[in-house]
């Protein structure tokens, strides 16, 4: 698949997984939303100057395609995906998603807190999951 993603733009629907793939792999990427979430990242792949306006599906026609193809064929806008996926190279998706979770917690236990019956063996904790006791 990186060959495909190496060699010509993309074209896709705008999920975020598809989106991060096509980036990573320095891809030109227009993006065809269709629901959920796609129309965001088409706006993010237009504003970051590395794909086209997106194409919201109702108004996908051939002429449009073209025309979006001719923009990512520009040097200039595959010169900025190049320097996005190297942007995105040093990123570390899943630590940060769980730091992103940590935050959600409340800080340490207070002294009184943790004078509190410990949480039984065998009890799902997921502050004991996560380290976090």
């Amino acid at each position: 698949m990186n060959c495909v993603l190496a060699c010509f733009p993309q074209v896709h629907h705008g999920g975020a997984g598809t989106t991060a793939a096509g980036l990573k792999a320095a891809c030109p990427t227009t993006i065809v939303p269709f629901f959920g979430d796609q129309p965001f990242w088409g706006e993010r792949v237009h504003s970051r100057g590395v794909g086209p306006a997106p194409i919201p599906v109702e108004e996908f026609s051939l002429e449009k395609l073209v025309a979006a193809i001719k923009f990512m064929l520009d040097p200039e806008v595959k010169r900025r995906a190049v320097e996005l996926a190297e942007a995105m190279a040093g990123e570390d998706g899943v630590a940060g998603a769980v730091n992103a979770f940590y935050k959600q917690f409340p800080g340490k236990k207070s002294k009184d807190e943790s004078k509190a019956a410990p949480t039984p063996s065998g009890v799902f904790s997921i502050r004991r999951c996560f380290g976090r006791t």
